[in-house]
């Protein structure tokens, strides 16, 4: 996921669910860019989100 804003702004990234995980960019200022991983799946197709800089980024894995 990328972000994109002013040099001074200051903004954080965090997983609302547990299968999600953030693994690189979880604070920054300015642009950047936020790395997560999704555990596997072996049950049905679930729905989750991450937090960047204020704004939900919807997160779909399909059943395995």
């Amino acid at each position: 996921v990328n972000v994109s804003t002013g040099s001074t702004c200051a903004w954080t990234a965090k997983s609302n669910d547990s299968w999600i995980t953030v693994t690189a960019g979880a604070s920054g200022s300015g642009n950047g860019a936020v790395r997560f991983s999704v555990a596997a799946n072996s049950g049905k197709k679930r729905e989750g989100s991450l937090t960047v800089a204020g704004q939900t980024v919807a997160v779909v894995q399909d059943s395995k």
